[in-house]
């Protein structure tokens, strides 16, 4: 998994976006960041206006690479850009 990888579900009303935090917690150990989005006008092939954030999550690196996997292997599809803006 790199530092950042989008999903989107193939009916593209939902996407999560896992993103490695830059730096370790205090016990060094290094989280991947899981955000979840809809869009109701379903997501484009890009940057998509009138997403609502959901909910985050704080995995370890397994646990999301584990989220990761399993998605792809069900009804989630990666995206290769970006599928909203991020600050």
């Amino acid at each position: 998994m790199q530092n950042e990888s989008w999903l989107v579900k193939k009916d593209r009303v939902w996407a999560m976006r896992l993103l490695k935090d830059k730096h370790p917690d205090e016990d060094g150990t290094t989280y991947i960041r899981v955000h979840y989005a809809s869009c109701r006008l379903r997501f484009l092939h890009g940057i998509t206006p009138h997403v609502q954030l959901h909910e985050s999550q704080k995995l370890t690196y397994e646990k999301a690479r584990d989220l990761w996997r399993s998605s792809v292997e069900t009804e989630w599809e990666v995206s290769k850009k970006p599928l909203w803006e991020t600050s």
